[in-house]
């Protein structure tokens, strides 16, 4: 209460302020806006990196993260099975768990957090979206294998006192959001981030009786600080977070009714999905000495993630603590040509999560027991680590960076993980990018192939503890270039390849026997991924901005059956995707018109009826988005369409009929499940930023 009525007073008195969505750069009474490309690849990162602004956010009208990738051709979204409303990204082809994802280069998302962290961060908080691909810096640990994805959220000391964003859809989907700040004083700032979701209607189109999407309840606060002391060169940030959600889908008694089908004595197969968490992080830099640019910088986190889940007659449910510190030390040697980075991080997971299905197996004297009863499944996990950073960059445009760690891991020992990145800026318009690098992942196969638990397959995890770490190596290259075309206007244009191979991988089989899964590590074979991608970006007239990408990828994995081993492209990864994005803006952005087509490549399914069935794939198939928004100087209206054409995968539910049938599966999912989305918002500020 006392932060709200700070806010209040600090709305009074900037009520007069004039205010804009746009960032000026002041010139004497001159005032020029300028305005920030929805997704743009920046030529001075020497990463492969795409950065998502907030304009990029705004195209999509991105209720949570996992929606904000619908016009980037680096990332894929989907749902991992059709009746918890769970999205998985994918990278260079490879599952979203192999890249890390950071909090402003703070590790996040992990464990239990993963099946349902992209739903849970409001892209309205987001000021970008940062993905770089292939090998990382080390200074954030060893669990980069194909990238990172930095989310960077409003900072207090910038951003508008008060920021509402109102969304409702065609679903009655209904989600409210609010940013604020206050300058208490010359050191000191706060923000308050708020999100509430609800949606309780229930929609069955194709008339499978289940939800379409399940019913959901959500509630996110965030409450930052920040202080900074330009005398003493110190500055510090502190977060505080808090989650709940509910979700609750699968059957419902109220679509049984509505088609006419009686419920009474009937088992409903229902998902029930319960979320808590509460994250608290500090941030403190500080300059030392005399030397330009020497810092030591402190990252504490802590995080309590807990998670009820029931899929029918499965349960999951756990919790995870975590914490983490990093210390660094960042000087140079003779110049700032020559820098480096040191330091030691501490990382800790404690696991007490358990499993149980309670479909019935009757054995051969005619007793039916639970298909798996209540197991235990607890760990501890911690990792001391060391690790060292040099960065060489010449006038002439070439810089190299050179990274080494050491952890040691409680499980798995010693893990030493090189990574070597190299930029060359060949002509005033080429850049060459170059990288190599080793990356580690514990696996947390339950939480992380959640998807799978909307089947009847049994899960044999009584080995799941004792899988390896995986390992892997990835090897990339970039290069960019501008392209003149007319008046003299130029098209960048960006070719990367990325190889990712694996050491170790944890295989996920769902073909040895179509009713139920194994996990396992890699055991002889191959198991690597190819992504190769092109991206074109061009402003073809004053206003009118087009981007389009294309992305290939080859994937394959070596399962074990036995004494044999096959080998096959990895299920459910399509094998191409293509986009286009086209924008219009009018003077001053005051009307911005959207347009994105995406073209989605097919990709095998699961086989049905063991490794040698027949290879199925799914057809190829686009989906169409558009948005109309007005700006003004406090208030904007945007009404948008989202799959325009309502393509749908058929019947994304196996024995839909009998949801307690040996073959029952909703996990097979590879394209939209649900119809066309209307939606439409406002977004309002007050105050200017500070």
């Amino acid at each position: 209460m006392l932060l709200f009525g700070l806010q209040l007073i600090a709305l009074a008195q900037n009520a007069t302020d004039q205010d804009s969505i746009y960032k000026h750069v002041d010139m004497g009474q001159v005032n020029v806006p300028a305005f920030r490309p929805g997704t743009f690849h920046s030529n001075s990162t020497l990463l492969k990196t795409e950065t998502i602004t907030q304009n990029g956010l705004k195209k999509m009208a991105c209720c949570s993260l996992s929606e904000s990738f619908e016009n980037s051709a680096s990332v894929s979204v989907g749902f991992t099975d059709a009746v918890s409303g769970a999205k998985q990204i994918q990278l260079l082809g490879l599952s979203g768990v192999y890249v890390q994802t950071l909090d402003e280069n703070i590790p996040t998302m992990r464990g239990l957090s993963s099946a349902f962290g992209l739903s849970h961060i409001p892209a309205t908080w987001l000021e970008t979206i940062q993905i770089s691909k292939g090998a990382s810096s080390v200074i954030n640990g060893y669990e980069a294998i194909t990238g990172q994805m930095n989310l960077e959220f409003k900072k207090p000391n910038n951003t508008e006192p008060l920021f509402i964003n109102l969304f409702v859809d065609n679903n009655l989907h209904y989600e409210g959001n609010l940013t604020s700040s206050i300058k208490l004083n010359e050191k000191w700032w706060t923000g308050l981030l708020l999100s509430r979701t609800l949606g309780n209607q229930i929609h069955d189109s194709n008339r499978d009786n289940f939800l379409d999407m399940p019913k959901m309840k959500y509630i996110n606060a965030y409450n930052r600080w920040l202080y900074i002391d330009d005398k003493n060169g110190v500055q510090s940030r502190t977060g505080i977070k808090f989650l709940y959600e509910d979700r609750i889908g699968g059957q419902d008694s109220l679509c049984h009714v509505k088609h006419g089908v009686p419920v009474n004595g009937i088992e409903l197969f229902k998902t029930i999905i319960t979320s808590r968490n509460f994250s608290v992080f500090n941030k403190t830099g500080i300059s030392i000495g005399e030397k330009e640019g020497q810092s030591l910088g402190i990252i504490n986190s802590f995080t309590h993630h807990e998670q009820d889940s029931e899929f029918g007659r499965k349960s999951y449910n756990g919790s995870q603590n975590t914490y983490y510190i990093n210390v660094l030390f960042s000087s140079h040697i003779y110049s700032t040509n020559n820098r480096y980075t040191i330091g030691g991080s501490f990382n800790y997971d404690n696991y007490e999560t358990d499993f149980a299905d309670r479909f019935l197996v009757t054995g051969s004297s005619g007793i039916s027991t639970a298909q798996t009863p209540l197991t235990e499944i607890n760990r501890i996990e911690t990792a001391t680590g060391v690790f060292g950073e040099y960065t060489y960059s010449h006038p002439s445009g070439f810089t190299a960076i050179a990274g080494l760690r050491s952890d040691y891991n409680s499980r798995f020992g010693w893990l030493m993980t090189p990574r070597f990145n190299i930029k060359y800026n060949v002509y005033r318009s080429v850049i060459i990018r170059l990288s190599a690098g080793k990356g580690f992942r514990s696996p947390n196969v339950l939480s992380e192939n959640i998807g799978l638990m909307a089947s009847s397959r049994k899960f044999n995890i009584s080995d799941i503890n004792n899988l390896d770490i995986e390992k892997a190596w990835n090897f990339g290259g970039n290069i960019a270039f501008d392209i003149p075309i007319w008046n003299d206007r130029k098209a960048k244009l960006s070719l990367d390849y990325f190889f990712t191979d694996f050491q170790n991988q944890v295989i996920v089989d769902t073909e040895r026997d179509r009713n139920a899964v194994f996990f396992y590590n890699l055991n002889g074979g191959k198991a690597y991924a190819n992504a190769l991608q092109a991206d074109l970006t061009a402003t073809l007239f004053k206003g009118f901005d087009m981007y389009a990408a294309f992305r290939y990828n080859n994937n394959r994995i070596t399962y074990t059956n036995g004494n044999k081993l096959i080998s096959t492209n990895k299920p459910l990864i399509s094998s191409y995707r293509g986009l286009i994005n086209l924008s219009y803006a009018t003077l001053l952005h005051r009307w911005v018109f959207d347009f994105t087509a995406q073209i989605n490549g097919p990709a095998r399914l699961t086989g049905l009826n063991g490794y040698n069935s027949e290879k199925i794939y799914s057809p190829v198939f686009p989906v169409y988005f558009s948005q109309i928004t007005h700006n003004s100087k406090r208030f904007d209206i945007y009404l948008g369409a989202e799959n325009i054409f309502g393509y749908k995968q058929k019947d994304p539910i196996r024995e839909w009929q009998y949801p307690f049938s040996r073959d029952f599966d909703a996990s097979i999912v590879w394209g939209p499940v649900t119809g066309i989305r209307l939606y439409g918002g406002i977004r309002l500020r007050i105050g200017k930023l500070y």
